[in-house]
């Protein structure tokens, strides 16, 4: 039972979220906001939960709340916070147009538009945050110990890759700012490795958070792997590559022949 009133506040917290969202996108014409909303929703699931399960602990004793769930929040925290800032701060507060994704669903949405952006998009995406974080519930229910292994190899790996995930991102960002790279394949630095070194080490933050959960639960690795599965083969890999190719044609089709397309490994020749 408390697993399902659980996820009763995480699935209310995830409709009226992506309700603010939709309406923000909608009032500036710019539904890329739901990027920013992705971590959002996220983090703040995570945040219910934790309010609901230990709101009482918070103020008459904290020591009393497991080190292995406080260490799952500042995690998550860092992660949302992170991306919602960053996406927000490159993609929305600068007045960037609407990413080629969500052009194409204005396109394929016709006069619903706004109705199918509410419920393919943004509800969509509520949907999947609910999903994608309940294998996390049984850290805020079960009783919790002192952190074993599988909780410091996941904090390690977290590390690593929040630090490989930003140094990317700069590459990347680099790369393109320099008006000489235009229309070439960033290849440089991660990028030499990996066609997409950023989505590889947002995947090792993830596989270090379910490893913390995993401490107590096994279902607590199955977020790792719905994200592998997303970002490989759905949302992440597929439709960056798609509009690579489009822009960038040959060139894009030489840095697929030599380079691994998620993990990093030396180029071919």
């Amino acid at each position: 039972m408390e697993y399902l009133q659980l996820l009763g506040f995480g699935f209310a917290f995830a409709v009226v979220t992506m309700v603010v969202f939709w309406s923000w996108g909608r009032s500036r014409d710019n539904y890329g906001v739901v990027d920013v909303g992705w971590g959002v929703v996220i983090m703040g699931i995570l945040w219910v939960y934790f309010l609901k399960s230990f709101g009482t602990q918070i103020i008459s004793n904290i020591s009393s709340i497991g080190l292995g769930v406080l260490l799952l929040m500042g995690m998550i925290s860092i992660w949302g916070l992170r991306l919602a800032i960053f996406l927000w701060w490159t993609r929305i507060r600068t007045g960037h147009a609407e990413d080629k994704r969500y052009n194409a669903f204005r396109a394929d949405y016709g006069d619903k538009v706004h109705q199918k952006f509410f419920t393919n998009v943004f509800l969509f995406q509520g949907l999947l945050a609910l999903i994608l974080t309940a294998p996390f519930l049984p850290i805020f229910v079960e009783s919790v110990g002192e952190p074993g292994i599988f909780a410091w190899v996941g904090l390690a790996l977290y590390i690593i890759g929040q630090i490989g995930e930003t140094i990317s991102d700069n590459q990347l960002s680099g790369f393109i700012k320099n008006p000489s790279n235009k229309g070439q394949v960033c290849n440089v630095g991660f990028w030499k490795y990996s066609r997409h070194p950023n989505y590889f080490f947002e995947w090792v933050i993830w596989l270090g958070m379910s490893l913390v959960v995993a401490e107590v639960s096994i279902v607590g690795i199955l977020p790792a792997i719905f994200m592998y599965v997303l970002l490989v083969y759905v949302t992440g890999v597929p439709i960056a590559e798609k509009y690579s190719l489009l822009s960038k044609g040959d060139k894009f089709r030489e840095y697929q022949r030599t380079t691994n397309a998620f993990f990093p490994w030396f180029p071919k020749k």
